[in-house]
């Protein structure tokens, strides 16, 4: 994602963030790169059974993205 969207949602390069989509979540480690803003990118086969059925988001979807947190710690999160 770009470094304007990473500080929106309080993140940065190299942090874990959690991307969640309509039916799950997955936890990827950050990597600031030159994109649109309030745009993520992720590879679909890279976590679990792929993001894609991880999460139930498909190319273009709306996702909540923001840091990895502890147990009992509200997300902070924007839309991407």
């Amino acid at each position: 994602m770009s470094a304007a969207t990473a500080a929106e949602a309080g993140v940065k390069d190299g942090d874990v963030i959690v991307m969640t989509g309509p039916s799950g979540a997955v936890e990827l480690p950050l990597r600031i790169t030159e994109m649109p803003d309030r745009v993520v990118w992720l590879p679909l086969n890279s976590a679990g059974g792929g993001v894609a059925s991880d999460t139930g988001a498909l190319p273009g979807a709306l996702v909540r993205i923001g840091p990895a947190t502890l147990v009992g710690e509200a997300p902070k999160e924007v839309e991407a």
